[in-house]
């Protein structure tokens, strides 16, 4: 099936939410297993198992969730303006880093580096009850992290993970308003100009993607990837990885399958019946998909983590094909299933059982602490919804 045939599923915006922040959460912990191994060196991944790791069970979320969760809980429930207030993006996080509030296991067992540093800037006061002194020590740390974590050799895919919630929240906003706050966010703990692009671009995807389903306009995949080809890009190495090599002024198939560097990717297509992973029908044809790790990177950098995700989007059909192909990446496979999650259920929501295969709805009978994500998410939806 071409890109140009392949339409949104029309639902309402809360339902689009409530699916987003799951669905990004049951990749996150279909791939945490995956975590850390070479591309073809495991067995096929399509269900939840323990992640061995970090010595859990099956349907563990890990860091991106959590974080995911505290930004969503956070404009849902901050009480300024709009919602969004980067110090209180900044307290949320760190009580997830120091005491595991909205991890899967209570506890924060995985964190990335750049967050990590980030977050030990913070020194929040010891009480909750002290609002003026809290502000002003996220003001303190802000500034710092801003000063001393805006390199170019720190582009981790840490703000990337969580950034879901922007786009849900805002879909209503303006384009240049989604992408001004999507930026923000992302430097509260990643300053860095690739990782603010690459959050800004996502999530005015995410946004455009909520806003044509529930109008009932008939957005297409080739119109996302023509978001993504088209986008006034600041930094080289988005504009690299996502352009044309000859720019298109329209959103033209033909055209994007010749130029396009994600189209093309089909000339590196794993092909090798030999691969261990390989052991079924299902993981054949999904595998069939999946490019060599040098042709597609699913590292933690963060313009390899939204170009495998984007990819994974693109060269399916359904969410469940779409989350098996991004787990089976390996490499950084949590981090790359959870930023694709989320655009997919974006993409593919609803209550129907078009969405609800047996195998989805496996994964979400075995996600660990469900509840605890449905409800952020539905706070989300009150929050988002609530001037619509």
């Amino acid at each position: 099936m071409s890109l140009s045939t392949q339409l949104v599923t029309f639902a309402p915006p809360a339902t689009k939410i409530r699916v987003a922040i799951l669905s990004s959460a049951l990749c996150d912990a279909l791939g945490g297993p995956a975590e850390f191994s070479p591309r073809f060196s495991f067995d096929f991944v399509s269900s939840m198992i323990p992640n061995e790791n970090f010595g859990l069970g099956k349907g563990v979320w890990t860091d991106d969730t959590s974080m995911t969760l505290a930004l969503a809980r956070s404009l849902a429930t901050f009480g300024g303006e709009g919602g969004f207030d980067e110090g209180d993006q900044l307290h949320a996080y760190h009580r997830w880093f120091r005491t595991g509030e909205l991890s899967a296991i209570n506890r924060c067992f995985d964190i990335g580096n750049t967050t990590r540093t980030a977050l030990s800037c913070y020194h929040p006061p010891t009480s909750n009850n002290q609002p003026e002194m809290k502000a002003q020590a996220a003001s303190k740390a802000l500034k710092r992290i801003a000063k001393e974590l805006r390199g170019a050799s720190l582009g981790g895919n840490g703000s990337l993970m969580r950034v879901l919630p922007i786009g849900l929240a805002y879909y209503q906003r303006s384009p240049e308003e989604v992408r001004e706050l999507a930026r923000r966010s992302s430097a509260v703990t990643h300053p860095n100009a690739v990782c603010q692009e690459a959050c800004a671009v996502w999530s005015e995807a995410v946004a455009r993607v909520v806003r044509s389903a529930s109008e009932g306009t008939n957005m297409t995949k080739l119109d996302v990837l023509h978001h993504f080809a088209s986008y006034p890009y600041q930094t080289e190495a988005l504009r690299k990885a996502l352009t044309a090599s000859e720019p298109s002024a329209t959103a033209d198939e033909a055209h994007y399958a010749k130029h396009h560097p994600l189209l093309r990717l089909t000339g590196f297509l794993n092909l090798t019946p030999e691969s261990p992973a390989a052991q079924t029908d299902v993981a054949a044809r999904i595998i069939s998909l999946l490019p060599q790790s040098k042709a597609l990177p699913s590292s933690g950098y963060v313009v390899h983590t939204l170009v495998a995700a984007l990819y994974a989007f693109l060269v399916t059909e359904t969410f469940e094909d779409g989350a098996m192909l991004v787990v089976n990446m390996g490499s950084d496979a949590d981090t790359v299933a959870a930023v694709y999650g989320g655009l997919a259920g974006a993409w593919y929501g609803t209550d129907q059982a078009e969405f609800w295969t047996e195998r989805v709805c496996g994964w979400r009978d075995d996600l660990v602490k469900r509840n605890v994500v449905e409800e952020v998410a539905e706070e989300l939806v009150t929050f988002a919804t609530k001037s619509s």
